[in-house]
């Protein structure tokens, strides 16, 4: 059966749909990278437990203490991937905007 498209193809002017500043994506990242590591290492800064004398609580105390250093661990480790991700988000665009610029070219 024939086809009743034309077989022109209809060329319309270039507007970007989304912009984007890489170098400032970049520079959001390392931010984010230096909060994750201030949250992670502060999981290093709590103080010691006192063990004398031992009250009814110290162990719920303890309990809790560690539980409080693994959230932030977790929470540090999920910043530091954010960062990544925007990082690698921002080489994906360039790299895009590239072969974007390189079919171009081609085709003029």
């Amino acid at each position: 059966m024939p086809s009743h498209r034309p077989s022109h193809r209809l060329e319309l002017p270039m507007h970007p749909d989304l912009e984007v500043d890489t170098d400032e994506l970049r520079r959001d990242a390392t931010a984010i990278a230096g909060t994750a590591s201030r949250i992670t290492s502060a999981t290093a800064q709590t103080p010691a437990t006192g063990t004398t004398p031992r009250w009814a609580t110290s162990d719920a105390a303890g309990l809790a203490a560690e539980a409080a250093r693994h959230q932030l661990a977790l929470i540090g480790a999920e910043v530091a991937e954010t960062a990544r991700r925007i990082t690698t988000a921002a080489a994906d665009y360039e790299l895009a905007d590239a072969r974007a610029m390189t079919r171009l070219r081609l085709t003029r």
